[in-house]
């Protein structure tokens, strides 16, 4: 997966412009009215994820709360993975709400699990779709992306019935955001001169 890394700190507009990748159907394959769209970027000091999802229409977190729990409704998530095995989760509801836990092993969390600081985040509906632009203090987060690291991007749609969104849904498996096969290793590339 294409992470863009900044020699400068960027801005929401300059994140708003990286490239996008893609996935056009949900977990099993049946086709998105509006595709998951993603990008990640890294600057000096923050990480940036900005994503589009279908739906955005059910969110009744209060915005700017730290709350579990949002995948029950319409939501973004970002999955970092280290070598060791290691992940952070971060979610984000179209209402701004947000929660992230660190996990120490497949869906084990850790005990110890530190709040990243968040630097910036926002979201908007647009019609049939909503978009998050969030970025979290690099220093804060327990599993930092670097060259080595895996991700998965991943949400929520509900209309009403649930719809899985992943980057890389795995094969053969029931919706699980967790499965190891949903990650992608990292590609680091520069943030190309028209961003």
């Amino acid at each position: 997966m294409k992470v863009y890394e900044s020699p400068t700190q960027l801005s929401q507009e300059q994140a708003l412009a990286l490239p996008r990748e893609s996935r056009a159907s949900d977990w099993h394959g049946a086709p998105l009215p509006i595709p998951l769209s993603w990008s990640i970027a890294l600057d000096p000091h923050a990480l940036w994820f900005v994503c589009t999802l279908p739906g955005g229409g059910r969110s009744s977190s209060t915005p700017g709360t730290f709350v579990e729990g949002l995948w029950e409704e319409d939501v973004a998530e970002l999955f970092i993975k280290s070598p060791s095995g290691v992940y952070q989760e971060l979610n984000i509801a179209p209402s701004g709400a947000w929660w992230s836990m660190t996990l120490t092993d497949y869906r084990v969390r850790s005990e110890v699990a530190q709040r990243p600081h968040l630097l910036s985040l926002s979201t908007f509906v647009d019609g049939e779709s909503w978009n998050v632009v969030v970025s979290l203090a690099r220093s804060t987060m327990e599993v930092p992306v670097s060259p080595d690291s895996f991700l998965h991007v991943s949400g929520m749609w509900y209309q009403p019935q649930p719809y899985y969104l992943s980057s890389r849904p795995a094969p053969g498996e029931a919706p699980d955001y967790h499965h190891l096969e949903c990650f992608e290793r990292v590609v680091m590339l520069p943030v190309p001169a028209s961003a």
